[in-house]
């Protein structure tokens, strides 16, 4: 009984250590028309299918997990390559949602909490 109390104290002990992992992709609509994001949330296994008015910042996926998975953290790894964003007229996105430096990061890191928000700015120039 006590092997069992131990083995159930450490895993809970080193269950503790590891750290939660918040991310989330918003699109901020800075355009002068509505945009249609269309896709797939690969991770979560979700399609994707929203509007954004001017002006309106949207969350278009999100996942947390237990850990540090740095990997996942590039869009390709959440949209894979087939993230459709076009504008009212039917214009498709010409910025690369695919490279992380096309996104704004905000990461707030702490010790057992980790959020990471990325911002893809879309403005009319952008089609």
């Amino acid at each position: 009984m006590k092997q069992l109390s131990f083995l159930f104290l450490t895993v809970i002990f080193l269950s503790s250590c590891e750290k939660e992992t918040y991310v989330d992709y918003y699109i901020d609509n800075q355009s002068s028309s509505i945009i249609s994001v269309d896709g797939e949330n690969i991770i979560a296994s979700s399609q994707i299918d929203k509007m954004i008015n001017p002006s309106e910042k949207k969350d278009v996926a999100a996942w947390s997990k237990r850990g540090k998975e740095t990997d996942y953290f590039e869009p390709t790894s959440m949209f894979g390559n087939d993230l459709l964003i076009t504008n009212a007229t039917g214009d498709t996105l010409t910025k690369d949602y695919k490279l992380l430096s096309n996104w704004t990061s905000d990461v707030d890191d702490q010790r057992a909490v980790a959020s990471h928000e990325y911002v893809l700015v879309i403005t009319d120039a952008d089609f």
